[in-house]
């Protein structure tokens, strides 16, 4: 009888132990779940987009070759209907102020090492770059003026992550439509008279020059980028017709655009 009992105790001793660890062990704290790892955002990849804004600049040429001082070359008069209207002075447009919309489509592939981005990028653009200026001279008064249609480049592009802020540097090759237009008079002479006949005349050409920039682009999905982006262009000269004569004229401009790219 004593042998039971004393298995009894002993049982009855494991079993306050057990539930003694079962209630302690629910009255600790609950251990919190592992996160996940935050992965930094990918660049890498190719990606497309489309982007508007407002560019700036200026025209050149060399226009005033074709005047002399002020009033026609070798003396005389200048008489348009009767009325003497002889100049005195010149008044060149080798030089003035072009602006207007930008807007259109882009492409590009990333490619990521750590925090640095290396890239391609290629752009088609819908521009309304245009300006026009007053001449006055010993060859002829009007007006000579420049618009740009469309643009494009193909450039290299270089940044910097951080998470998912790029940074970035680009520069490349950019080419862009242009029609330059002359109308105004054209001095003659008739009889030792000097006349002004009416002149109206353009010409087109396809400029190819280069172009540097930078901007900032922000993911704010895993798809979805929003950019912001400065760009210089300079697009350099070529020779037009115009009633004039040959004139050697182009622009360079600096372009502002926010834009919006899907990346696949």
């Amino acid at each position: 009888m004593r042998s039971v009992y004393h298995t009894s105790a002993i049982f009855a001793v494991l079993l306050a132990s057990t539930a003694t660890s079962v209630f302690a062990a629910d009255l600790s704290p609950s251990q919190p779940s592992p996160r996940p790892p935050v992965v930094a955002y990918d660049w890498s990849g190719p990606y497309v987009g489309i982007h508007a804004g407002y560019g700036w600049g200026s025209e050149n040429d060399n226009q005033s070759r074709y005047f002399g001082g002020g009033g026609p070359i070798g003396g005389g008069i200048i008489i348009v209907g009767g009325v003497n209207v002889t100049n005195v002075g010149s008044i060149m447009a080798d030089k003035f102020n072009v602006d207007g919309f930008v807007g259109g489509a882009h492409a590009g592939y990333n490619y990521q090492i750590n925090q640095f981005v290396l890239g391609i990028e290629g752009d088609v653009d819908y521009s309304n770059i245009k300006g026009r200026h007053i001449f006055n001279g010993s060859v002829g008064t009007g007006s000579l003026s420049l618009d740009s249609k469309w643009q494009a480049s193909a450039r290299l592009r270089a940044g910097y992550a951080i998470d998912n802020l790029l940074i970035y540097a680009t520069g490349g090759i950019a080419t862009g439509s242009a029609e330059l237009s002359t109308t105004g008079y054209k001095l003659l002479i008739i009889d030792n008279n000097w006349y002004l006949r009416r002149i109206r005349g353009s010409s087109s050409e396809i400029h190819i020059g280069w172009t540097a920039g930078a901007g900032i682009e922000y993911a704010f999905t895993e798809n979805w980028i929003g950019r912001g982006e400065v760009r210089y262009t300079d697009f350099g000269k070529k020779a037009y017709d115009t009633p004039l004569g040959s004139v050697k004229s182009g622009w360079d401009q600096t372009t502002a655009t926010l834009g919006i790219s899907y990346k696949f």
